[in-house]
């Protein structure tokens, strides 16, 4: 994934989520590039719920309402 595709799955995930996953969301958010890594590694869930691929990520990033 790209930078960019990576900062829109945690948003998508921070929105779309619950507490646990806005919590992760929000973590790799703030995390340097290597532990963002971590993060996706550790959960691939967030990438299969709300990567690059899902409808959900691609309606926030392209803005579109839910």
């Amino acid at each position: 994934m790209t930078e960019s595709d990576t900062y829109w799955t945690f948003a998508t995930a921070y929105q779309h989520g619950g507490g646990f996953m806005q919590a992760l969301a929000q973590a790799g958010m703030r995390a340097d590039p290597q532990n963002k890594s971590r993060i996706l590694v550790a959960f691939p869930e967030l990438i299969d719920l709300y990567g690059p691929t899902t409808k959900l990520h691609t309606q926030l990033r392209s803005g579109a309402s839910n």
